[in-house]
């Protein structure tokens, strides 16, 4: 499928796939993907992805929903395998994994006879035939023995899950011979390797393997009672936010609300192409920053949705913890830039928030998912710098930062400690930042 960006930042399983439609009617289209064998298996068998509906949380765990659906593929042409299939092509059946298993049991077949696929793909009425419209799907007449060919081959190459190193395919040789088959050569040259076929290996590494067990739990809670004004960092080890709310790669975040149940944060280092603009004596446009995926309704947001922090004393606005930075109506201070007691230059404008239930803040913590970060005020001076615009400069002039310099630095301040969380330090010395990985590109 073609998109405007690929399946490079959501949805990674669906590129280049190969898939078999099992239903295509009036009333729904349902498929599945057979070109993603995973790692894991099911009473003896490999189990392949087949797709993100139904999967039962074998692959995508607690962000799954409903109970797993298992179609197993066959090509058994015994009158005990006809009466519990229904057919697809030509020499080619799907069953129930009940009904496969009642039939290794009975004699009628062995497990090697079936291809078992957790999870479907599936389209509203005309939602499909609209994409292949779009030219989003390349079709091809379905030949049984190229199929059950191609999909021996994928599970044959693997070792088995039972052998003990698991491993996954990504399926890019099938979708590449399948092409070269319909005569597309020159799609398969120009996009191989690419940032999609990249992020399509980071989701087979997380998905389609076992999942390694989950860190203890640490003795002492990680996120302070009092968490408003800490500001907390991705992990340096982290992989999490690769495959999906890719914004919080490499991100600085201030936690500006918290209650007993929920924790409120902005992200501070990713600046957008959008820019506030106001009437004043001096420079008076500013880049606002994209603080997360939800509008804030409250906490002195306007009605946009947009929160402006500062981080001077002298001015009005409610202090956020121990930040040193502090939050102000955005009419106040609209209007404190207007009279020229203030300059647009001294405020940081973000536009949206990330929420998270306390209990899974605080595992994000513990996973190393999410860092603490010491003096953090040592990075108010960059965070601010990011938004800045120089005189003359248009709206969509600059090559705007992706933010990763700050996350970089706030690495280096070390890790966080309560008792000597103060800034009284000798400027830091960075190290050189690492090279650039796929996540980075995303």
């Amino acid at each position: 499928t073609l998109q405007d960006f690929g399946f490079a930042l959501r949805q990674q399983y669906f590129h280049k796939s190969v898939m078999l439609l099992l239903q295509h009617d009036d009333g729904f289209t349902k498929g599945i993907i057979l070109n993603r064998p995973s790692g894991l298996e099911l009473d003896g068998w490999r189990v392949w992805f087949g797709g993100d509906v139904g999967e039962g949380g074998m692959f995508r765990g607690r962000d799954a929903k409903g109970a797993a659906e298992i179609t197993c593929l066959h090509s058994i042409q015994s009158k005990a395998a006809e009466l519990v299939s229904v057919p697809v092509i030509r020499g080619v059946y799907y069953t129930t994994l009940e009904s496969a298993q009642a039939l290794v049991e009975q004699g009628e077949a062995e497990k090697q006879d079936f291809w078992l696929f957790a999870g479907y793909a599936g389209w509203a009425p005309r939602q499909l035939q609209g994409e292949v419209d779009r030219n989003s799907w390349y079709l091809a007449a379905a030949d049984s023995a190229v199929l059950l060919r191609e999909l021996l081959h994928q599970g044959t190459d693997l070792p088995p899950p039972s052998a003990g190193a698991a491993s996954a395919g990504d399926g890019l040789q099938t979708w590449e011979k399948l092409m070269c088959s319909i005569g597309k050569q020159n799609e398969v040259f120009r996009t191989r390797g690419s940032l999609e076929d990249r992020m399509l290996k980071e989701w087979v590494s997380v998905y389609l393997l076992p999942r390694s067990p989950p860190k203890p739990r640490s003795a002492t809670p990680l996120l302070p009672s009092d968490a408003v004004g800490l500001v907390l960092r991705s992990g340096q080890e982290t992989k999490r936010y690769t495959l999906q709310d890719q914004f919080m790669h490499k991100a600085l975040v201030l936690i500006v609300y918290e209650s007993s149940n929920v924790c409120i944060g902005l992200v501070l280092n990713r600046v957008t192409s959008f820019a506030v603009e106001l009437k004043a004596p001096s420079s008076s446009r500013r880049r606002i920053c994209f603080g997360g995926q939800s509008k804030l309704r409250t906490l002195d947001a306007d009605e946009n949705g947009l929160l402006w922090l500062h981080r001077r004393p002298d001015y009005a606005g409610t202090k956020i913890g121990s930040s040193g930075l502090y939050r102000i109506p955005s009419k106040q201070a609209a209007a404190m830039v207007a009279e020229g007691s203030a300059k647009v230059s001294d405020f940081l404008i973000v536009a949206g928030a990330v929420a998270w239930d306390r209990p899974d803040l605080e595992e994000l913590l513990n996973e190393g998912d999410l860092e603490l970060v010491p003096k953090a005020q040592r990075l108010w001076d960059g965070v601010w710098s990011l938004a800045g615009m120089a005189e003359g400069e248009g709206v969509g002039d600059a090559s705007l930062s992706d933010g990763t310099a700050i996350w970089w630095a706030a690495t280096n301040l070390g890790d966080f400690n309560a008792d000597t969380n103060d800034d009284n330090e000798a400027p830091m010395s960075l190290r050189a930042m690492p090279t650039p990985q796929v996540a980075d590109e995303a």
